[in-house]
């Protein structure tokens, strides 16, 4: 889900993050805590994202690949600008945004 925020040399399957998606999340992982092994990483991470923090989603993107298993390709090296989140938002969505002034 963090693709549109990160510089990676490969990116697989990516999800938009939306509010409604990252709220979701967190009701997800709330409800089901006990479940999921890395259940504080989680919650985390889509708390500073719901408050629009993601200064470190570089370093929470690849913390979420090490925890599947992943240990090549997709690694993110640094975070996007501003154009270039909305370059991938539109080539991979097809979701034209606006140039702010």
């Amino acid at each position: 889900m963090s693709h549109q925020k990160i510089i990676a040399d490969e990116k697989e399957s990516s999800i938009l993050i939306t509010p409604e998606r990252i709220e979701t999340l967190l009701q997800m992982v709330e409800e089901n805590k006990d479940g999921y092994e890395h259940s504080d990483k989680y919650l985390d991470i889509l708390n500073r994202w719901k408050q629009g923090d993601f200064k470190s989603v570089d370093k929470d993107h690849n913390d979420m690949w090490f925890i599947q298993g992943t240990k090549e390709g997709g690694i993110a090296t640094g975070i996007t600008t501003k154009e270039q989140e909305k370059d991938y938002i539109f080539q991979v969505f097809g979701i034209p945004i606006e140039k702010q002034s």
